[in-house]
């Protein structure tokens, strides 16, 4: 880390974590009309991409437990808004995929997020947005 001042690296750590916590305050405030928790957006979001993946695929992609999902997938399930199939390569883990209720929800909230993104933002420069973009990708692989 030659050049590196590592108060200056600690205050980018800080205002990550500051950040982070303001854009879950945000998001559990524009989830609040939908019925569901921001785990629960976080878990449709994979299956809204992905399609259909198991309960430890997505735990290893959202870098948390497994039993936090399956929690998320259970409240997922009772809200109706995702079904299970067979997983023909894992009997005892079955796929999971949002229903055409939770596709059309989260398509909702995802129209809604960019708005919202948007309007966050617009005031900061193409090559800003693409030095941040770049700079937290580095950090999160060398955390990986």
């Amino acid at each position: 880390m030659s050049g590196v001042n590592s108060n200056e690296s600690y205050q980018v750590i800080w205002l990550i974590r500051r950040l982070f916590r303001a854009l879950s305050q945000k998001s559990n405030e524009n989830l609040e009309g939908y019925g569901i928790s921001v785990a629960d957006r976080a878990v449709m979001e994979f299956l809204y991409t992905n399609k259909m993946l198991s309960v430890p695929e997505i735990a290893e992609q959202y870098k948390v437990s497994r039993q936090h999902v399956q929690a998320t997938i259970n409240s997922l399930l009772e809200a109706g808004l995702v079904v299970t199939k067979e997983n023909p390569r894992h009997k005892r883990s079955p796929l999971i995929m949002l229903n055409t209720k939770g596709r059309d929800l989260f398509g909702k909230i995802l129209k809604k997020d960019k708005e919202i993104i948007e309007i966050l933002f617009s005031r900061l420069s193409r090559k800003n947005i693409q030095i941040t973009q770049q700079t937290l990708q580095s950090l999160l692989n060398e955390l990986s």
